[in-house]
């Protein structure tokens, strides 16, 4: 495979998750420059460096190097986002997110 096309999933997964390159960069202990040279694949990490990079941003390595549509859902970007931000909380947590959106769909229609 070459530098383009992992570069390409690595955007792709970043922005399914709503980061921006800096933010990964920070998390993966980077430069925010060698990161963008990753995306661009002008740079060639190491396997380690890879992992560490899925790693912050919540999926396998493997993921890089599936050719097909991660988002098989067809689910919109922002919705994404409200999903990664789910990713990893409790069923409480999680209900109790469920509750303050219905209430504010709720609240929202009432004052239509």
């Amino acid at each position: 495979m070459n530098n383009f096309i992992y570069g390409e999933r690595l955007r792709a997964l970043r922005k399914e998750r709503g980061l921006s390159q800096e933010e990964v960069a920070l998390r993966a202990e980077i430069t925010p420059s060698y990161y963008g040279q990753l995306e661009r694949g002008t740079a060639n990490p190491t396997v380690s460096m890879l992992e560490k990079i899925c790693a912050v941003m919540g999926f396998s390595i493997s993921d890089i190097f599936i050719e097909s549509n991660t988002n098989i859902f067809n689910i919109d970007t922002l919705s994404m986002q409200i999903l990664h931000q789910l990713h990893g909380k409790s069923d409480r947590e999680k209900e109790l997110v469920l509750s303050m959106i219905k209430t504010a769909f709720k609240l929202q229609s009432e004052n239509k």
